[in-house]
């Protein structure tokens, strides 16, 4: 077994049996305060007795209080450290499961045993072994997790003990023996946990499937923000917070319109009034925001259930929203769907001039459609296949290049972490193991390489109008399973090919058509699919295919449809 803080010898049950010795000593202590009240109101007796004796009564009372004050902060103490425990060890034992599936075992020294250290396993491909070794580097960083949790508990019981020992724990001055039990109570209390400092999707998890019911029900309701945004933590969870939070951003950014209108009045500056601008962006980006997660009515307005709160959009969770005021541009990760539960899970990520205020409710229109698409190709591929869900996202949750920036990789590196801590995070929210996707569009398809290239669980990638995926070696994108692209006729972006790694040159990459084709499903369905390409006309009009690769019935949407189902013998090769 983990060593966990010393918590390990901990039983349940004993703390059970103290907890109860504690609520028994508590009911004494109250009863006797009872009957010491009682005794002032009998004729007057404290005020007819001597002053010494005055001064006697209040010190018992006083001690009285004291020690209700103790043993109420022992009690709590002991409840709270008991569904601690409990908790904490449900989380070891989900964590021995999933080492001995993978064929690991966890440790007294909080180390792993490997099944196949010394030899590789028989037909185990690169790809297979690229991602056991993920799956060790996650084990390890859930019991790092689980042993500072449990070396957390330990800690905050022996503090607690000590100070009731040391009579550090007072009444704070109540003369009510109910009273002071309280007031103990509140000081033994196991608060919640912050969240790991390093951020890593797998200790959050860890983190999160470590707390008791009622620590999470605290977090949800007192400290929403250390969830919001926080990779590894389940969507359904990371969604609620972020709508809790809405009004408090919307007051942020009202906070950061004030401050520029005042410096444009005061300077009349360019830069001010920039600073303004980009402050009204983010307000714009809000309202976007809201657009896609709640329902509206025929006039605009947002529906109002019985309870006077917004209506959401079904089958949609707001996954992050940052207008903070270090950030120059808002971002956002929206998906349509439940990234919690479906079989198949896309994240789309756009490029050069996408913003949260411009484009957010086009890319989630997009995923909409492409998933719509998948599902109903699963449906139609095979009985196997009918009824899997699917989960897209559109990830606007970095910074796009708006400018000149679309010359350097620099952006795509910056948000390619990004994305490949969000992706790190879907897999490690999930007990089961979703066949997961990423797209990229664009400079979106540069930033999607280069998050690949750190390793992030993702099965499969298709790869759309791109200028260049950042590696020239398929091997280096770290996927289980196939790279794809789709590059449509008169698209110049993908002809250019600006940065390295154009992903039709890599040997591997798959290339998608983009033609019209006459498809017939397993099923025998049969689907005419028209073409993004663009031969002919003025160049800016040949250009705009570069833009297609989403529209409804094309050739380029049924295809990168097929990949996101994980049923690409359906897609049409050029």
């Amino acid at each position: 077994m983990v060593d966990i803080g010393g918590i390990n010898d901990w039983d349940a049950a004993g703390l059970e049996r103290l907890s109860g010795s504690l609520a028994s000593r508590t009911n004494t202590l109250i009863d006797l305060g009872d009957r010491l009240d009682r005794m002032k109101l009998i004729d007057g007796w404290v005020g007819e007795t001597s002053e010494e004796a005055r001064r006697a009564f209040d010190a018992v009372v006083d001690h009285l209080t004291n020690s209700a004050a103790q043993v109420g902060a022992v009690k709590r103490l002991t409840d709270d450290t008991e569904e601690a425990v409990i908790a904490l060890k449900r989380a070891l034992a989900d964590l021995s499961s999933l080492a001995f599936e993978n064929d690991f075992a966890v440790l007294d020294d909080n180390t792993l045993w490997d099944r196949w250290a010394f030899e590789r396993p028989p037909s185990q491909t690169d790809a297979q072994a690229a991602d056991r070794q993920r799956m060790k580097t996650e084990l390890l960083e859930r019991i790092a997790e689980i042993v500072r949790r449990g070396t957390e508990i330990a800690d905050n019981a022996a503090r607690v003990m000590t100070a009731a020992a040391q009579n550090a724990i007072t009444d704070r001055g109540s003369t009510d023996v109910r009273e002071a039990a309280g007031i103990g109570g509140d000081e033994g209390a196991t608060k919640a946990p912050m969240p790991p400092e390093d951020g890593k999707p797998t200790r959050n998890n860890e983190w999160w499937n470590s707390l008791t019911d009622q620590q999470r029900e605290y977090v949800r309701t007192e400290r929403p923000y250390w969830i919001g945004s926080l990779d590894g933590i389940p969507a359904a969870e990371r969604s609620s917070a972020n709508l809790a939070l809405l009004e408090i951003d919307r007051s942020t950014i009202d906070g950061q319109i004030n401050e520029a209108q005042a410096r444009v009045e005061q300077t009349g500056s360019a830069m001010d009034e920039k600073r303004l601008e980009l402050a009204l962006d983010k307000r714009a980006s809000l309202d976007a925001v809201e657009h896609v997660m709640f329902q509206v009515d025929e006039n605009g307005d947002f529906l109002l259930g019985s309870d006077g709160r917004r209506v959401t959009v079904p089958d949609r969770q707001l996954l992050s929203f940052d207008a903070s005021p270090d950030r120059t541009l808002a971002t956002a990760v929206v998906a349509v769907g439940d990234v919690d539960t479906a079989d198949h899970v896309s994240v789309h990520t756009p490029g050069f001039t996408s913003t949260v205020h411009g484009g957010l409710g086009n890319l989630v229109d997009d995923a909409a459609g492409i998933r719509q698409l998948a599902q109903w190709q699963l449906d139609h591929h095979s009985p196997d296949s009918a009824g899997q869900s699917v989960a897209s996202v559109a990830f606007m949750g970095y910074e796009a290049p708006q400018n000149v920036g679309v010359l350097s990789d620099n952006m795509a590196r910056t948000g390619g972490d990004r994305l490949a801590s969000f992706l790190d995070g879907i897999d490690a929210s999930r007990a089961d193991d979703p066949h997961l996707t990423a797209v990229g569009h664009s400079y979106g398809s540069l930033a999607t390489g280069f998050a690949l290239q750190n390793g992030t669980g993702v099965d499969d990638a298709v790869f759309m109008g791109s200028p260049g995926v950042g590696t020239d070696s398929l091997g280096a994108l770290h996927i289980s399973g196939d790279a794809y692209t789709l590059a449509s006729g008169g698209d110049g972006v993908a002809a250019l090919a600006a940065f390295d790694g154009d992903p039709r040159e890599i040997a591997g990459v798959h290339d998608l058509s983009t033609r019209a084709a006459d498809i017939v499903m397993p099923d025998g369905t049969d689907v005419a699919l028209m073409s993004t390409d663009r031969f002919t006309g003025p160049i800016v009009d040949r250009m705009g295919s570069h833009s297609d690769y989403y529209e409804f019935d094309t050739t380029s949407q049924f295809n990168q449809a097929a990949v996101i189902a994980g049923i690409p013998d359906v897609a049409l090769a050029r």
